[in-house]
């Protein structure tokens, strides 16, 4: 099981479609997930997570190295399918790794 953490700046509504987006992708590809929202502001001491998907554009970064993706595609569609194809790829290795 894969822990993802969806983290935005603070509101609600570009986490909720995010995550929204992440389910269905990884329910397609029967990939069993968890899913916290957490705030960007939070990502340096996540350690509950495997990766972490940002809405915004952040240079944070995460105490324990998990890695951090930008996720906005999900949410504007632009660069959609290059962004699940890499977030795929990654959910992969990590799934492979444990």
């Amino acid at each position: 099981m894969i822990r993802l953490v969806v983290a935005c700046g603070g509101g609600i509504f570009t986490t909720t479609v995010v995550t929204d987006r992440i389910k269905e992708i990884l329910r397609k590809e029967r990939i069993q997930h968890t899913i916290t929202p957490h705030k960007i502001t939070e990502i340096a001491a996540i350690n509950d997570a495997d990766l972490i998907v940002v809405t915004g554009k952040t240079s944070a970064t995460n105490k324990l190295g998990i890695p951090v993706m930008l996720g906005m595609a999900l949410f504007t569609g632009v660069g959609e399918s290059e962004f699940i194809e890499e977030f795929l790829r990654k959910v992969r290795e990590i799934e492979g790794s444990k």
